[in-house]
């Protein structure tokens, strides 16, 4: 009976994470979040957190708009990660996954530490392998 309870919480909410209005209030919570690492301030970590809590409620908020570049932008990461996330765990996803955790564990010391050197250089690195995937998607060989 409580397996399905968390089976139900835990499908309910992610039903919720991939309306794009929950989405985007769960997206500022983690900006604000990352804006409390770099200003070492625990209020606005708190209010992050509180935010990306507040995301998973059941807004009635009325359709999302469906033109424009911004809307299609947005439905299109929340596609990509429905994508990954519902990928079986075969050793490439876990390898991503692996790497996606050291990606943000090394974003949060950047911030933490101030670097705006090493945040350039982070940034310019996920670029690279945009434009590289991008790149081979397209057949040109890096």
């Amino acid at each position: 009976m409580i397996m399905q309870k968390r089976s139900f919480l835990a499908s309910t909410l992610w039903r919720r994470h991939q309306n794009p209005w929950n989405w985007l209030v769960q997206l500022l919570g983690v900006l604000l979040v990352a804006l409390a690492v770099w200003l070492h301030r625990g209020t606005e970590a708190g209010a992050g957190l509180a935010l990306f809590l507040v995301g998973m409620l059941d807004f009635r908020l009325p359709r999302f708009p469906v033109s424009g570049r911004f809307p299609k932008r947005i439905r299109r990461w929340i596609r990509a990660e429905v994508v990954w996330v519902n990928k079986p765990w075969t050793r490439s996803k876990r390898i991503e996954a692996a790497l996606l955790f050291l990606a943000t564990l090394f974003m949060l010391a950047v911030l933490w530490w101030g670097s705006l050197p090493g945040l350039g250089l982070t940034v310019g690195g996920f670029v690279l392998l945009q434009a590289r995937r991008a790149n081979r998607d397209a057949g040109i060989d890096p």
